[in-house]
This record gives C-alpha cells, structure tokens and sequence, in this order.
C-alpha cells in the first residue's frame, strides 16, 4: 500500500504529486504546471524499521546467520555447521565454508590450495630493469639480474587479476639494452688501449 502522496510535493509549489504521476516522464504539476519527475523505488512502500538493502528480511520461523543476526541464512558452513548469509558464504573447494574456518584453516596451514596473496614478478622486473639505470652503475649486476627473474617467472601466475606480460616485455628489452652498453662500453675501453 503506497504511502500517502504528500510526501512527494512539486519543488515549485509543495502540491503533492498524485501517485498516477509518480514513474512518469513527462508529469506536470496539477497546480503550478511546472514540469515534475517523481522516481519512487519500491523501498519508499516499506515500513519503516524494515530492511530495504535487497537481502530478505529474517522471519519467525527461519535461522539466521552466525554473523549478522538480522539476516536470513542460506546455507550452513560445511566445515562448523554455522549458518551463514549469502554475504557470509564463501564457496571453497566445492563447499560453503565460514570466514572464520577459512581464516583458521589458513593460519593452521592446512589450506595449499589459498593464495592469499601473489608476487607480481612483472613488476619486480621493470623495478631491477630502471631504477638502477638512474645511478647507472648498479645495471651491471641488475640487468642481468632482470633476466633471469623474467625468464625464472615467465609462467607463474601473475595476479588474481588478468595482467598482461608487457612489464616483462620491457624489463628485458631494457635489460638487453643495458647489458648491451656495457659491452659496448668494456670493448670501447678495451680498443682505446
């Protein structure tokens, strides 16, 4: 049951919108003849005190999650048995698991499979390949330092993110290039003599 029309009014004149104008595209103030848009979302028909964040609502009757005592529970945790929310469900290893034997799991090292966290050897590469070309001298060691890791890491995984493998692309062209100057640089020194 809608709520009552006064409580959307024409910004000109306050004269409240009748409800066969609300969702319109081209409403006209019965009064002032002003141009109105009234956009009213179904949360403006719940009642107060209800929660219109588009999770169901817990009823009598139904079991709640473990973690947030308002919400409805969807499934139980395979591992503890505790209910969880569809915000709490984390599918793992083809089960519902809880955050909580997820996080204890992890910390007991029991959980191979996690990769909590990956290192982004592109970017160590371009880092090696760079920096020490701002000082020069370091890229004797680093540039072929910068090699290795781009040919060591080629195939690890990059991120949980697509990433493409341009970072390695240019950490060894411009490690190719340092290593170049300084072997043009040594026979340089060498045919000086």
């Amino acid at each position: 049951m809608p709520l009552a029309p006064e409580h959307l009014a024409c910004s000109r004149c306050n004269t409240p919108i009748p409800p066969a104008d609300w969702n319109r595209e081209h409403a006209f103030c019965a009064s002032c003849r002003a141009p109105v848009l009234a956009l009213v979302f179904p949360a403006f028909f719940s009642k107060r005190g209800t929660a219109t964040s588009g999770t169901p609502v817990l009823e009598a009757g139904e079991a709640s999650c473990f973690y947030h005592p308002l919400k409805r529970a969807v499934v139980p945790c395979d591992r503890c048995g505790r209910f969880l929310c569809a915000l709490c469900q984390v599918e793992f290893l083809g089960q519902n698991w809880c955050p909580r034997c997820i996080q204890a799991s992890s910390e007991k090292g029991q959980l191979a499979q996690l990769d909590p966290s990956r290192k982004l050897y592109d970017n160590l590469a371009l880092i090696l390949a760079t920096f020490p070309a701002l000082l020069v001298w370091p890229t004797i060691i680093t540039a072929p330092l910068t090699l290795y890791v781009v040919v060591r890491y080629w195939r690890a995984p990059s991120s949980i993110l697509p990433r493409t493998k341009i970072r390695f692309y240019i950490a060894a062209l411009l490690a190719t290039i340092e290593i170049g100057a300084w072997i043009w640089l040594v026979l340089f020194l060498i045919y000086r003599r």
